[in-house]
């Protein structure tokens, strides 16, 4: 998908500059990684995927609060951020990545999360978090 056609489908909308909710996106997210790390503890990877995706989820809408852009699709806040942050577009896909993951967890009916994967996508959500957090 292209960013045009996220804006001409109303999936994406400009709006105002939201400082305040990038600061509250900011905070959420730091939440839901605490909350994927008791999840790794207790062998809930399953959650972990879940809460990991949800975090990059919050952090990059935090970008696009700053920008005074509204998302209305998941799937157009990559899109989004490889065109308006090219320096991100490893972190872009790497939220497109854990996006369609989080997908296949919650909907497919035969997958099982390990803990390996599990601690690796709370690497890419703190890595990701830390990465946004610079240019917030």
């Amino acid at each position: 998908m292209k960013l045009q056609d996220c804006y001409s489908q109303g999936l994406l909308k400009k709006t105002k500059p939201d400082p305040e909710n990038a600061k509250r996106s900011i905070i959420q997210d730091r939440k839901n990684i605490y909350d994927a790390v008791k999840n790794l503890e207790i062998e809930c990877y399953n959650v972990v995927i879940i809460l990991c995706y949800t975090s990059m989820f919050h952090t990059a809408r935090a970008l696009l609060f700053k920008d005074g852009v509204k998302e209305r699709s998941h799937l157009c806040i990559p899109v989004y951020l490889k065109l308006k942050y090219p320096d991100l577009i490893k972190f872009a896909n790497t939220l497109d990545a854990y996006r369609m993951f989080r997908h296949r967890t919650i909907y497919a009916i035969e997958i099982t999360i390990d803990k390996y994967e599990a601690e690796e996508a709370i690497e890419a959500a703190e890595e990701f978090v830390d990465k946004i957090d610079e240019i917030l």
